[in-house]
């Protein structure tokens, strides 16, 4: 998939999603609007989708494990969905401190193959690969992250008005990026133009 492809395929799954989140009805009876659990479920899968595609412009998402209860446990084991062979800080990559998400999470540290699934403190770093363009890393960083913070927003009895933000946001940045020009230099050159 080319990039322009990607923008306006994300785009329009964004835009599909975005007019499927109304503000819930005044009686719980007659409320039929689509109820955040779905909208986070579709914003999960979407997200899944297109982080996948990433990787072919050199955009990964792996997770650290900074502790867990093993008491071998050193340093920063890395996982990640991809298949590959990732330690922390690896020079093949570019580790620009972007994250997706930092908290506890019920998984297996990578430390050792005898863990079993734990609770603990995990980071899930966005790396760019070296070769790889990194202001079109950084644009998709940025949309994908407005992803997954409306993923966030979209929990039981949370305002839909901060998933539609988010989604927004990642739709204007998507904007941006197939116009021939952002939109605040195309506006500020027909300024000029027309002064």
């Amino acid at each position: 998939m080319k990039i322009f492809e990607y923008y306006a395929s994300l785009r329009s799954e964004i835009l599909e999603v975005v007019t499927g989140v109304e503000n819930s009805g005044w009686s719980l009876f007659w409320d039929d609007t689509t109820p955040n659990y779905v909208t986070k479920r579709k914003l999960e899968e979407l997200y899944k989708k297109y982080l996948g595609v990433a990787r072919s412009f050199g955009l990964y998402v792996v997770t650290r494990h900074c502790d867990c209860p093993n008491p071998k446990h050193l340093e920063y084991p890395v996982s990640n969905n991809y298949g590959l062979e990732i330690s922390y800080r690896d020079e093949k990559f570019v580790w620009n401190g972007g994250q997706m998400y930092q908290g506890p999470r019920n998984c297996i540290c990578p430390c050792s193959p005898k863990n079993k699934q734990t609770q603990h403190h995990v980071i899930d770093d966005v790396i760019y690969e070296v070769s790889a363009n990194q202001e079109l890393c950084k644009e998709l960083e940025g949309i994908l992250c407005d992803v997954v913070e409306a993923i966030d927003c979209a929990g039981d009895k949370k305002p839909r008005s901060a998933i539609r933000e988010n989604l927004l946001r990642a739709v204007l940045r998507i904007n941006d990026q197939l116009l021939p020009e952002k939109m605040d230099v195309y506006i500020e050159n027909q300024l000029k133009t027309n002064a």
